[in-house]
């Protein structure tokens, strides 16, 4: 049985390359990181996540604020959900 590590704080699982990100929003939707609430409180939606028209992108990393650690967002480390099927339909979500 192959276990996946699907969770927020590792985007690659043991000994498979990185899975780009194609911004289909799933993690900031599903769970809003510890920057977003410590830069807004808690908010079911994520207020940085924004639609470009063709993916999300975060504005904390977009236009970033002085003095904020980006680290725990991942950036450019990949996916945190390789198996989510948002990954295949990216769109918007309202």
């Amino acid at each position: 049985m192959t276990v996946f590590d699907d969770d927020f704080f590792s985007p690659r699982e043991p000994g498979l390359p990185p899975l780009s990100c194609v911004g289909c929003g799933w993690c900031c939707l599903d769970n809003p990181c510890e920057v977003s609430q410590a830069a807004f409180g808690y908010a079911r939606r994520c207020p940085a996540l924004k639609w470009t028209g063709a993916r999300y992108v975060c504005d904390l990393v977009i236009h970033p604020r002085p003095g904020v650690d980006l680290t725990p967002l991942f950036v450019g480390q990949g996916c945190c959900a390789r198996h989510n099927a948002w990954r295949d339909d990216v769109r918007e979500r309202g």
